[in-house]
């Protein structure tokens, strides 16, 4: 589970007569998005759109309750209720309810006591009675059966989110285990019971922890407080406050879930591969009979005020950031869309205002905005990241300048037609993915909107006009901005210590009454559609470059690549030029205008480097691919040196290089790559502040001009045929002369598993992050089934591995165990683990991670249950006139004919246990791992990680090679 990120109207309808709309949208798509609408006698919504692209159903059950509806003296409980509603119930994730009960009615109760006492003494003799009797509940739990009953329906993706006004519950159903799912969903949300609560609530402690010093979530958690001085959504977020969460009340997330989990606040949402019929069938004997309750919105859609400030937020960085903030009322669908325009025409990376007087001019290293949308606020957000530009008051300056722009009608029609045409291609590519179509209904639903006013809000993008953004500007923008400017504060965080916790002994029984006779057959067989390459032509040429072909027969959208293997590797200022290139412009075209036309095209593009590979992408409409090809041909070919863009360019870049010692992201990649490489790796190749004074504009230019003169891959997915590409458009690119081969120059090289080695960096952290690397060199593809195998047993909740790291002992927050499939046939497997825990539990965290790390304790019946996962999620798999280009070359990659996914299903079906024992032996044998360790130095016991393997300090400067 990760924790994330209008008025409701009651629905009251018989049953008999369940409201239906089902209608297409009209203008925008050129394929309807059917939803079809319920809203039953109880008050539950159900949203369900068809789709049978794929054979699968993604979910989501949906709480209009988020943070915002937190107790105001237990903030926290939606969050801390989400992370429950897994634990099972009185029938599942227990081996006997009746003997179990007494114990978690006890450990309730001393909640409430150690609530009101305020001794510190007293306090911890009551927290040592709710470990005692927590560990006396545990011998009666079956941790995780929940999961292990999805993850046996072949059920992927499920996890939950807390919002500030939603929590929602996803996850991505086989179409053939529809019913099965509603059926356990049912259990779950009928009578959740909120065992193992001590260590869960452990893990919510670890979570705040981590974020107090993460930059993002400090920088918005403060944000949201200047957004909404006397609304839940500033006062109240998701994870609480501190002093609530050192005092938890089972009591009160009883009756948060009594209140919410109602079915007038619940919507079940669903797009796939499904029959709406079916489904009402099984919803109605389900969670249509969930009793009614009265319920009434705390929260109301306010009357605009306008809110003007200018702002500082401290936050654990350097990074400086200017950040603009305009509130309004989300009063109609209309509005989002003037608002979705609105954004776009101040920024969308190519014609925006901003776009042209900030990032264009080099007055600011990058200019972005994003929409928040909740149910009663929406929120412009305009993020800048400065660079000549002197002060927040002058960056504001400009946006004014450009809201003014907007209010006058001084831009051209060209610019919100361009957007109005791009926003069309996106929603073409988008509109058959469930994410798009679940996310759509959801927001239908917290909006108290139906299926007319989602048509309205697509509709109207195509029909907004100039006057309405000048009178939206009027209305909503003047005297309306929030100004923030960051700045790096004093590392003075205080952490939430870690309660004393004793070890839970589990069930041994490794499946409850339930489960055994709970069915998990399909209603129907399905069969998988794997990747079909005679839909791809391949032709190789005597200068060795490739030429790979599919035709689309999904949309009118073109995919093109350039791939050159190993490319990255070309030289020590390939990343620079890139950038560099971004603000070029050429003998015809400014920079600007040279992204305009792309974006009147309808065409995006991007050159950048995807691990050791470089390549240069470009996506768009099909009938525009001639014209785009010739204009990105044009745009590297003909690019000017500007000696004045170039210093900027290298002063920003050197900014951001520098910036890289302070920023925990990547420090934490870095440190990564210093333990699976050492030194061999392409972060000591780039070149280093030093070496970027020495060189000249014109050599990257130079450097960018003979991109097109290495050997390359090119790939085309699209409607123009075969022939024309190869002899009229790819011709030059295809037979050049003596190409560049860029393959032997990578000087990758993985560290040798001869010791168990800490790399430890030193950071002010409340928590140590560990991430486990072993390499196994096994060159055989027959061991691709067990990793797969391998995989689905350690994947997600279900996992022995998290089990034994966070369920059982509240050691770890977050517990990740996984093989990784090599990248090429000459690569070894990867064999990765990954912790997160508080640094005073460093010693007991890599005692029981060593242990679990050994895997020698799975079940035959653990094994079946994961092949059985296995083969019910694969048969979903439906590649079947799809972009199967990517896959093509993956396999091209490992030296097999195949797809990757046929070979390991058609070879699972025979794979038993003992032989699957016999692989986990084989790559466990050494126990041999690079461990990258992130945590505060003071804290860390030397002697006691000595006795686990060889440590090694580094810093900044050496993981990140200057």
């Amino acid at each position: 589970m990760i924790s994330r990120f209008s008025k409701f109207r009651l629905f009251i309808l018989p049953l008999s007569v369940l409201q239906l709309h089902c209608n297409s949208l009209v203008s925008l798509f050129s394929e309807p998005f059917p939803v079809e609408e319920y809203h039953l006698e109880n008050g539950l919504s159900v949203y369900l759109s068809v789709n049978p692209k794929q054979p699968v159903v993604q979910t989501s059950i949906l709480i209009n309750a988020g943070s915002a509806d937190d107790p105001e003296d237990a903030t926290g409980l939606a969050h801390y209720l989400e992370h429950l509603m897994f634990k099972g119930t009185s029938k599942i994730g227990t081996s006997d309810f009746s003997k179990e009960k007494p114990y978690l009615e006890q450990i309730e109760s001393l909640y409430e006591t150690y609530r009101q006492t305020k001794e510190k003494g007293k306090r911890k003799q009551i927290y040592e009675q709710i470990d005692k009797l927590s560990f006396e509940a545990s011998q009666f739990v079956i941790p995780n059966e929940f999961s292990r009953l999805q993850s046996k329906m072949g059920i992927t993706d499920s996890n939950a989110f807390t919002s500030n006004d939603r929590t929602f519950y996803v996850a991505t159903v086989p179409a053939n285990q529809i019913k099965n799912f509603i059926q356990l969903e049912w259990e779950r949300f009928r009578d959740p019971v909120f065992r193992t609560f001590h260590t869960e609530l452990e893990s919510v402690f670890e979570e705040r922890n981590l974020r107090v010093m993460d930059f993002r979530s400090n920088l918005f958690k403060q944000y949201h407080e200047i957004m909404f001085p006397n609304h839940p959504y500033g006062v109240k977020t998701p994870i609480g406050k501190d002093e609530d969460l050192k005092n938890p009340s089972l009591k009160k997330i009883h009756q948060f879930f009594q209140e919410n989990y109602a079915p007038s606040k619940m919507a079940i949402c669903m797009s796939g591969n499904l029959n709406p019929k079916e489904v009402m069938d099984e919803i109605k004997i389900t969670f249509g009979s969930m009793p009614s309750k009265e319920t009434k919105s705390k929260l109301q859609i306010p009357e605009h005020k306008p809110q003007e400030s200018k702002n500082t937020i401290w936050v654990p960085s350097k990074k400086k950031i200017y950040l603009f903030g305009i509130k309004l009322p989300k009063t109609s669908p209309k509005l989002l869309s003037e608002l979705n325009i609105l954004s776009l025409l101040l920024s969308n990376g190519h014609n925006g205002l901003l776009d042209e007087s900030l990032y264009y001019s080099q007055k600011v290293s990058s200019v972005s905005t994003t929409i928040t949308e909740w149910k009663d606020y929406l929120i412009l957000n305009i993020w800048i990241e400065p660079s000549k530009i002197k002060s927040l008051d002058e960056t504001k300056l400009e946006i004014l300048a450009a809201f003014k722009k907007i209010e006058t009608k001084d831009f051209t029609d060209e610019q919100v037609q361009s957007i109005q045409k791009n926003e069309k291609l996106n929603h073409i590519k988008y509109k058959d993915h469930n994410g798009f179509r679940i996310h759509e209904m959801s927001e239908m639903f917290l909006s108290n909107w139906n299926y007319q006013d989602l048509q309205k809000k697509f509709e109207s993008l195509n029909q907004i006009t100039k006057d309405d953004l000048s009178e939206f500007v009027k209305t909503y923008v003047n005297n309306n901005i929030v100004s923030i400017e960051t700045k790096q504060g004093k590392e003075n965080y205080a952490f939430i210590d870690k309660p004393l916790i004793s070890k839970l002994e589990f069930s041994k029984e490794e499946e409850s009454k339930f489960k055994r006779e709970f069915s998990t057959e399909p209603s129907h067989s399905l069969s998988p559609s794997f990747a079909d390459f005679e839909q791809i032509v391949s032709k190789t040429y005597p200068n060795g470059n490739q030429f790979i072909y599919q035709k689309n027969k999904e949309n009118s959208l073109f995919k093109f690549k350039m791939i050159i293997e190993k490319g990255a590797w070309i030289s020590p200022y390939l990343d620079i030029s890139i950038d560099y290139w971004k603000h070029l412009g050429t003998d015809l075209y400014t920079a600007n205008a040279l992204s305009t036309k792309f974006y009147l095209l309808g065409s995006s593009l991007s050159i950048l480097t995807n691990g050791e590979t470089l390549e240069i992408t470009m996506e768009g409409e099909d009938e525009q691919f001639l014209s785009s090809f010739r204009l990105l041909e044009h745009s590297i070919k003909s690019v000017n040196s500007s000696k004045e863009v170039w210093e900027n360019v290298v002063s920003d870049y050197i900014v951001r290089l520098e910036n890289h010692k302070e920023d925990e992201f990547s420090l934490d990649l870095a440190l990564h790559q210093y333990a699976l490489y050492g030194k061999n790796n392409l972060r000591y190749f780039y070149a280093t502040p030093k070496d970027l004074k020495s060189f000249k504009s014109s050599e990257a230019v130079n450097l960018l001009g003979d991109l097109l003169k290495y050997k390359a891959k090119i790939t085309y997915y699209g409607n123009m045929n075969f022939d024309t590409l190869e002899n009229s458009i790819f011709n030059e690119y295809l037979h050049k002369i003596k190409p560049i081969d860029p393959t032997n120059l990578s000087k990758k090289k993985f560290r040798p598993n001869k010791e168990t080695t800490f790399y430890v960096l030193n950071r002010k952290r409340p928590h140590a992050e560990l991430n486990y690397f072993a390499t196994i060199d096994i060159k055989d593809k027959n061991t691709f089934p067990y990793i797969g195998l391998f995989n689905a047993l350690y994947d997600g909740l279900a996992s022995p591995y998290f089990m034994a790291m966070r369920e059982q002992t509240g050691n770890a927050y977050a517990a990740n165990l996984f093989l990784d499939f090599p990248d090429s046939h000459t690569d070894p497997i990867l064999w990765m683990a990954s912790l997160s825990c508080q640094v005073d539990k460093l010693q007991s965290c890599l005692s029981d991670s060593k242990e679990s790390l050994r895997l020698e304790s799975i079940s035959e019946k653990r094994f079946e249950e994961a092949k059985l996962s296995m083969i019910n999620a694969a048969n979903t798999i439906s590649k079947s006139d799809k972009y199967l280009i990517d896959e093509y070359i993956r396999s091209q990659r490992l030296n097999i004919k195949e797809d990757l996914d046929r070979l390991v299903f058609e070879s699972i079906q025979n794979k038993n246990w003992k032989d699957f024992l016999n692989f986990t032996k084989n790559i466990s044998a050494s126990g041999v791992f690079q461990i990258s360790l992130i945590g505060d130095s003071k804290k860390i016991n030397r002697q006691m990680m000595k006795s686990f393997g060889k440590v090694e300090e580094v810093n900044a400067e050496t993981i990140i090679g200057y």
